[in-house]
């Protein structure tokens, strides 16, 4: 009879075991200024209708009861999706979230704005949700004076964001060490990193 009852504890101990969830931890990487411009994101998976809300330090975690080889997931901020990732089942098994980076690569980054300030091509990017604002004449007259472009990005372009940033934060140093120091004050609010114009590096 213990023998019996032992064998049924075991059973339904498996049977508990293979149900539980499989849990899908990962940490999104991004900039404290990405995270001010963007806050309340959201991820979820293929398999599922639920979003979760990813933390301040790009941590997040999704229970599932499915088990496969690969999880979709879905970034969101507000009803756009900025990023997709295949999350692979092995990486369930690990203690530490799986990294994951916002913008695999970076078309616009500190280098390409070394050689355009070497063309004399300067630029500064803006975002802004109003897509349709125009520049107004004070900031033309500040881009002719100081020598560069304002360049302003769409709401579809979030995920190159920090590459964004590391650009500017590099012409904001230019900005810092030679006589355009003084428009630093004048630069639109809406420039990405504009808390960071006199940070040097």
């Amino acid at each position: 009879m213990k023998k019996i009852i032992t064998f049924l504890i075991l059973i339904i101990s498996l049977n508990l075991f293979s149900q539980q969830d499989i849990s899908i931890k990962g940490k999104l990487f991004f900039s404290d200024d990405f995270y001010k411009t963007f806050p309340n994101l959201l991820v979820k998976i293929d398999s599922s209708s639920e979003f979760i809300q990813i933390k301040e330090d790009g941590n997040f975690e999704i229970k599932t009861p499915i088990k496969k080889e690969s999880y979709q997931l879905f970034f969101y901020y507000g009803n756009i999706k900025f990023k997709e990732f295949d999350y692979e089942f092995e990486w369930t098994k690990r203690k530490k979230a799986k990294s994951i980076s916002l913008a695999e690569k970076c078309e616009v980054n500190k280098f390409i704005a070394r050689n355009d300030y070497k063309k004399k091509k300067l630029k500064i990017f803006i975002f802004n949700e109003n897509e349709n604002e125009k520049l107004k004449k004070k900031d033309k007259r500040i881009q002719k004076r100081a020598s560069f472009e304002y360049i302003k990005i769409p709401l579809n372009k979030m995920i190159n964001y920090d590459c964004y940033l590391d650009y500017n934060e590099w012409v904001y140093t230019i900005f810092n060490h030679t006589t355009k120091r003084k428009y630093l004050d004048k630069l639109r609010k809406d420039v990405i990193g504009y808390f960071h114009r006199y940070s040097h590096r």
